[in-house]
């Protein structure tokens, strides 16, 4: 199975939206790819935030059962691409998993500003550039 990984700090805020966008968007069927997204400083577990939920939701994905997992070396091993939301992350994982730097990139070449704990108003940008991102990923995937 091919897998695309989206990649943030806590797998609460922007990796599951970005994952959960590439789903809405048909990125799944329309790439081959399947979606899923993890953290590089993470626990197991854990719910997507409130206001991602939210800004989520405003774009048409749902969020509510989504439950954070850390990224592992055979999970980056194992997928197609890796998706990384800031430049630090991509350093992070080309360290962590140098076998893996040909598959690694980051969403967009601005950073997406982590949102974790600012307001809705907060969470809705970060929203809008990844869902930009994830529309031109899919363009560029496309079968």
């Amino acid at each position: 199975m091919d897998t695309i990984i989206f990649i943030c700090t806590g797998n609460t805020c922007r990796s599951p939206m970005a994952a959960g966008l590439f789903r809405t968007h048909d990125g799944e069927a329309r790439t081959g790819l399947t979606a899923y997204s993890a953290g590089l400083f993470t626990q197991d577990g854990l719910p997507a935030s409130r206001n991602a939920i939210a800004a989520a939701a405003e774009l048409g994905t749902d969020l509510s059962a989504h439950r954070s997992r850390m990224l592992t070396p055979k999970m980056a091993r194992d997928a197609r691409y890796l998706v990384c939301m800031t430049g630090a992350h991509y350093e992070h994982l080309c360290e962590l998993c140098p076998e893996c730097t040909d598959k690694i990139f980051t969403l967009t070449q601005q950073d997406i500003a982590d949102p974790f704990g600012g307001d809705l108003a907060v969470y809705r940008a970060a929203a809008a550039q990844i869902d930009a991102g994830v529309q031109a990923i899919i363009e560029r995937l496309a079968r």
